[in-house]
């Protein structure tokens, strides 16, 4: 966020302190110390001088891993954004979340390496869990039968016994898929109109639970449409 001619304020998501909110002066001058250190996505390790107020003021910036590829290439771009939105909406201001910085690191880790719609699918779902809203993917969520039906509303996969009239019927194949990539990570590859729906219903069932609809991900979808 611009703050004057030159500064910036900067929220970062810190392993033992929660989500941060900083001034970076000078920031946006041509000959800032901070350069490009202060980008999106970039892990760096942070010294900060805390003021009266509720922004503290950073003084010194290293690079840590800059995940640069996810700043370059425009998918990898888009499903970060949508990392980082959510991770926003979850962690609260100095509220220590190391889970949350972790998995979020993994993700761009295993994203700079696949450019798939999955590792955004299993980063919502983990991060659900995270949140204390996992979703149920095996049984009902319900009853605890088998299911082949998906409603954010009732916590997950749901049989057709208890289903609601906002629920959809997405088979098995997907309740698998979204259940694999949260256990085991993105490694498998699969039907594309399958990988379609899981990672829709990933985004949906977040969002629900998140009680707002996260901007980047109308963003990515205005793109992908033109």
């Amino acid at each position: 966020m611009r703050l004057g001619e030159a500064d910036k304020i900067v929220t970062f998501l810190g392993r033992s302190q929660g989500k941060i909110r900083a001034v970076a002066k000078g920031v946006r001058k041509t000959k800032s110390r901070f350069g490009g250190r202060l980008e999106p996505f970039t892990q760096v390790s942070l010294v900060l001088w805390k003021g009266r107020g509720d922004l503290d003021t950073v003084t010194q910036v290293s690079v840590v891993e800059p995940f640069r590829i996810v700043r370059e290439d425009l998918d990898r771009f888009a499903m970060g954004e949508i990392m980082l939105e959510a991770c926003d909406r979850v962690v609260v201001d100095r509220a220590p979340s190391p889970r949350t910085f972790r998995l979020l690191v993994d993700a761009l880790h295993v994203l700079v390496s696949k450019s798939s719609p999955l590792v955004l699918a299993g980063f919502l779902l983990r991060l659900s869990a995270i949140a204390g809203f996992a979703p149920s993917l095996e049984r009902c969520a319900e009853c605890g039968a088998p299911a082949a039906w998906f409603s954010p509303a009732q916590g997950g996969a749901v049989c057709s016994s208890c289903r609601t009239n906002d629920s959809e019927e997405v088979g098995t194949g997907v309740l698998e898929l979204m259940s694999d990539v949260t256990k085991e990570g993105v490694w498998m590859s699969t039907d594309p109109a399958v990988e379609r729906t899981a990672v829709r219903l990933s985004r949906y069932y977040a969002e629900f639970h998140l009680e707002r609809r996260l901007k980047a991900a109308t963003t990515a979808d205005a793109m992908a449409r033109t």
